[in-house]
């Protein structure tokens, strides 16, 4: 049975054991998908598809060409964004329904969080893996470096710049809201920056190694309550060797983070679902803001656990720092791709610049 044609690929499942992805980018080198699925199934990683082989050219000057790689097919419930938005939805018509119980609607929101925390546990249990000792260069672990932090703040620092540039050459904005997200983002630049460096410096010895690298919602499935990680391409419009790098695990982490501020944000407005439940503003946004906090809460305490003592990955300044740099990638992103959506990186922006700048204050992540 085909699957639908994504950007890079197209698959095949062949007797519900076999999945066949056919890469439609092909580049001379060794290919991610290929590359990560056979370490992870050679060190024991049973929440990954297992890696049954790979089809490769080689060209007349030696150089490798990944075609193809066949992958342990996994049955499952669907990816965790479309599960995810399901189960918002659920619950939301439990709120909006005036004879559920309490009692229910908080079974809504808990179970959520059960699958946050397995997410979060099974992220761990992959970075666990790829920071161990090793002799195979291309997952040799190591401590970041001044370079490397140099590398992560011009990095961001090039985003934010684009970011704010956009925000600024916008004009008004349609929702008040919005209008007053992108003021105080504009008078707070300067700060935001200094800030973005000084958060960045404190990552100077935590962990580097493979990392996801595009990890969010769709990348995971959902089969019988448990989650298994799919699809290590990386971004598919990023050079092959640049998807290979190493870079912080915190990176995969605001990924998940901002993948779930995302899919609230469908909650929080009904124009984005036409078969949304009546509800008053108020009180969506209210239980909203509960999703989010409470289903990104129970993801980072099972990943804590999860990764135990590895460097820097329970540094909370470095984590946000990678999800300020997220966010205003996503701005961009949005942007010149789906202008429309743009109210979700800005407000997820203008949140965790508050969070950054006014730490004592309550704002949330």
């Amino acid at each position: 049975m085909w699957l639908a044609a994504e950007q890079s690929n197209s698959s095949l499942i062949v007797d519900d054991a076999v999945m066949l992805k056919i890469f439609r980018r092909v580049a001379a080198g060794n290919h991610p998908e290929a590359e990560m699925g056979r370490y992870l199934t050679q060190h024991g990683f049973t929440n990954s598809p297992l890696l049954l082989g790979e089809v490769v050219r080689i060209d007349e000057q030696g150089e490798r060409h990944s075609l193809a790689v066949a992958q342990s097919f996994i049955r499952n419930q669907g990816d965790a964004w479309t599960w995810t938005l399901s189960q918002f939805a659920r619950a939301l018509e439990a709120l909006a329904t005036h004879e559920a119980a309490s009692d229910a609607r908080a079974d809504d929101v808990e179970d959520y969080n059960t699958f946050s925390a397995t997410i979060g546990r099974q992220l761990a249990a992959m970075h666990t893996i790829l920071a161990k000792p090793t002799e195979d260069e291309a997952f040799h672990a190591r401590a970041a470096t001044a370079e490397d932090v140099g590398q992560w703040k011009a990095r961001a620092r090039n985003l934010l710049d684009n970011a704010f540039d956009i925000i600024d050459r916008h004009g008004a904005w349609e929702v008040e809201a919005d209008g007053t997200a992108a003021t105080a983002l504009m008078a707070q630049r300067d700060a935001l920056m200094e800030a973005m460096d000084r958060m960045a410096d404190s990552g100077i010895g935590s962990l580097v190694c493979r990392i996801h690298g595009d990890f969010h919602l769709g990348q995971v499935l959902v089969a019988s309550g448990d989650a298994f990680i799919i699809d290590f391409e990386g971004e598919p419009a990023r050079p092959l060797e640049e998807r290979r790098s190493k870079a912080s695990p915190l990176r995969d982490v605001a990924g998940l983070l901002r993948s779930i501020d995302y899919a609230v944000a469908n909650t929080r407005d009904p124009k984005k679902s036409l078969a949304a439940p009546p509800l008053a503003e108020a009180a969506r946004s209210k239980f909203a803001s509960r999703l989010r906090d409470c289903a990104q809460r129970a993801f980072l305490e099972a990943y804590d656990t999860g990764i135990g003592d590895l460097p820097g990955l329970a540094n909370r300044e470095l984590l946000g720092f990678f999800v300020v740099e997220k966010a205003a990638y996503e701005l961009v992103y949005e942007a010149g791709n789906r202008p429309v959506w743009i109210s979700i990186p800005l407000q997820g922006l203008y949140r965790l610049a508050t969070r950054v700048l006014a730490p004592n204050e309550r704002a949330e992540p």
